[in-house]
């Protein structure tokens, strides 16, 4: 078994080396510590003694946020925001629920979830002045990726197993339009921060949620029988970080 020392000279190791990558080697580097995150998390390593697993992921976890410096420090989670964004107006939401609803017949599947975008409202309200000033406030500068995406997991079994983003779309705003259910049991999101206890969120139709998508390991679980749930997706990059 990796001793805690180790594993932390591991985290250490690979930010250092971070450092002398150019965006793409390290985007290449991020992406393979998701996998191996996501390996262990998707139960994909049960062949692996559980206490080299345990060392496994936490190196990962904590590795990724070190990959990219910068505001991601105050938020030892990850999570920004959560609740009822005071960026968005009923109005708002009302119109991004509309769209949503009539973009679903033209959304096309993307793994085991469905997306629909270029939506010229969700585009115009990703851009607006409200949210740029309230993610500014909470993280600095910020950059739009004119990335507005509607998500749909309206079949049993739709889901995204455990990942991170890309670096272009480091700061996510996913809001819920909808989430029906007929039982008890329900998809969630799910988030895995370093060297914590894994976050679960239900959102309520018009709440939101910031976090840093490129950094801590996230995961939708899967839908069961006569479930359907309906998101946005606002996509930022993050500017100023010691990476960036």
């Amino acid at each position: 078994m990796a001793s805690a020392e180790e594993a932390s000279a591991l985290v250490q190791r690979l930010s250092q080396l971070s450092t002398d990558l150019t965006a793409a080697e390290r985007e290449n580097l991020k992406f393979l510590l998701s996998m191996a995150a996501g390996g262990v998390l998707s139960g994909h390593a049960q062949h692996i003694p559980e206490d080299l697993r345990k060392s496994a992921l936490g190196a990962t976890q904590h590795s990724l946020p070190k990959l990219i410096a910068g505001a991601r420090e105050k938020f030892p989670t990850g999570v920004v925001f959560h609740g009822r964004g005071p960026f968005l107006t009923d109005e708002e939401r009302e119109a991004l629920d509309r769209e949503s609803r009539s973009c679903r017949p033209r959304a096309e599947r993307f793994l085991d979830h469905y997306v629909a975008s270029g939506a010229p409202v969700a585009r115009d309200i990703s851009l607006s002045g409200p949210i740029r000033a309230f993610l500014t406030e909470s993280v600095g500068p910020i950059a739009p990726t004119r990335r507005a995406n509607y998500l749909y997991y309206d079949e049993p079994g739709l889901g995204i197993d455990p990942h991170v983003d890309k670096d272009e779309f480091s700061l996510n705003i996913l809001t819920m339009l909808e989430h029906r259910s007929s039982g008890p049991q329900r998809s969630e999101l799910i988030l895995h921060p370093p060297g914590r206890e894994a976050m679960r969120f239900h959102l309520q139709p018009g709440e939101s949620l910031v976090f840093f998508a490129d950094s801590v390991t996230h995961q939708r679980t899967r839908t069961v029988a006569d479930e359907a749930i309906r998101l946005v997706s606002f996509g930022y990059r993050t500017l100023g970080g010691t990476h960036e």
